[in-house]
């Protein structure tokens, strides 16, 4: 096989080169040793533009969600699940989301920590992996109160976001952080009060007040969401033409919910209401053809809704080397 400079070789023709030269060797090549299995993960971040903004999603790790937990007819349920080749029982990822908007790095939630075992407390550690310097981010965006959204806030006591505002829904705060209500919580109840205060605690002299609904700074809103909890609340950002609605629980299982969104999850504080402001959700986001982050959708929890009849279908952001 010949080439001179002015016919470069193929790709097909190194290919095959480099079989034949493999393949002629006295010695066997390393190449052709077993391989050892890695028997770790990819790093869990994906990055996209959104206008001028930068997003990066952040994997935290995955838990399990029995059918159980959900609302409806338990056949239908587990048929929906089954046609989605779900494991049994489901498992469903847990997402956070920092968005940088040239002036500011916002973190949408933080995922876990330490404080919901070993699947999952990985969002700061691919944060690191991904490029981001915690120091660096601003402010953090809290959907809501529960333990796989603030647990990743601090470590041993101590703040890991260490120049970061705390931004959270008042109706939240006065519930969750209240040890008034926390006493007259069910005892298996009680613990989820202190995880939030004990969370929240290194960060008292920077909590910022959240509008229900309105802009934060430029091109960033809060949207209220309630039902799920009393102040779950979701993000909007907006840069050009482009808009991301990062709406936390609104999901917990995309293979229920989407085609059945009256389907709540057993954690919802009020299920009428997490019903309603899942429908609304999804009309914002097919009616505007938002790019939608939810902490439950699968990784990397970006993509977009449409609308089809009664139902909704979901449409997972492309995955591209360009930004």
């Amino acid at each position: 096989m010949s080439h001179d400079l002015k016919n470069p070789l193929t790709r097909r023709e190194i290919m095959i080169g480099g079989g034949l030269l493999a393949g002629a060797s006295v010695f066997p090549s390393p190449l052709l040793a077993k391989m050892p299995f890695a028997k770790a993960q990819a790093p869990g971040f994906f990055r996209r533009k959104l206008g001028n903004f930068e997003v990066t999603a952040v994997l935290d790790g995955d838990l399990e969600l029995e059918l159980k937990l959900y609302s409806g007819d338990a056949a239908e349920i587990a048929k929906l699940s089954a046609q989605s080749y779900q494991p049994s029982p489901p498992r469903a990822h847990c997402n956070a989301f920092a968005v940088n908007t040239g002036d500011k790095l916002y973190l949408v939630d933080t995922g876990s920590g330490v404080l919901m075992g070993s699947s999952l407390g990985r969002a700061v550690e691919n944060l690191v992996l991904a490029g981001i310097n915690v120091d660096q981010i601003d402010a953090i965006l809290l959907t809501h109160l529960h333990p796989d959204h603030f647990g990743g806030m601090t470590m041993e006591g101590r703040p890991v976001f260490k120049n970061a505002e705390i931004y959270v829904s008042e109706a939240d705060a006065k519930f969750w952080l209240s040890p008034e209500v926390a006493d007259k919580a069910p005892p298996e109840m009680k613990q989820f009060f202190t995880m939030a205060m004990d969370a929240i605690k290194p960060y008292a002299h920077r909590l910022k007040p959240l509008p229900k609904n309105g802009e934060i700074a430029r091109g960033v809103s809060a949207i209220a969401l309630t039902g799920h909890t009393a102040g779950h609340t979701g993000y909007l950002f907006a840069s050009e033409k482009e808009q991301l609605l990062v709406w936390g629980d609104i999901i917990h299982n995309a293979a229920l919910q989407f085609t059945r969104p009256e389907i709540t999850l057993a954690f919802d504080t009020d299920r009428t209401q997490a019903a309603a402001a899942r429908m609304r959700a999804f009309d914002m986001a097919a009616n505007d053809k938002l790019l939608v982050a939810g902490m439950h959708l699968p990784f990397p929890g970006l993509g977009f809704v449409e609308r089809n009849g009664t139902q909704y279908r979901y449409h997972p952001d492309f995955w591209s080397t360009k930004l």
